[in-house]
């Protein structure tokens, strides 16, 4: 029904006191939104309603007598930084000129987005534009 239908089934039993089998549709479809919102929020009581398997595994290996495998939740700021300073030294430079402009191509760029912004405000105050405003002309080459 859903997925998480065992943390659901146990918090039920255990937290509301309710049998899953006995509850409407309806009033389990609301038992299940609230513990949604405590699941999305963290504020579930315990541990086990987060992944009952994960759960019952550490619980049957503390049974057991097994020492339980180290968790290492702890976040490592220096071992971040490292590893993402090493990503951009590993970066190839770029060396690709072909994707850079000349002074005067930059002047030109400018210049025509100057006059698109004049062209739009001039649009906006219920002006004749010219139609070659606003526009990049290329020079064509006479080969």
């Amino acid at each position: 029904m859903y997925t998480k239908d065992d943390e659901f089934s146990a918090w039920l039993l255990e937290e509301q006191k309710v049998n899953p089998e006995t509850v409407s549709k309806d009033q389990t479809r609301k038992l299940f939104s609230k513990f949604v919102e405590d699941y999305n929020t963290g504020t579930l009581p315990h541990e086990k309603y987060y992944n009952l398997a994960r759960y019952e595994a550490r619980m049957t290996m503390l049974r057991s007598g097994e020492t339980l495998p180290a968790e290492d939740t702890a976040y490592d700021f220096a071992s971040d930084v490292a590893s993402h300073v090493k990503s951009i030294k590993s970066a190839a430079p770029v060396t690709d000129l072909s994707a850079t402009y000349s002074r005067g191509e930059v002047e030109e760029l400018r210049r025509v987005q100057r006059e698109r912004v004049q062209v739009g405000k001039m649009k906006v105050l219920g002006m004749d534009v010219k139609t070659n405003m606003g526009v990049r002309m290329v020079d064509g080459d006479d080969d």
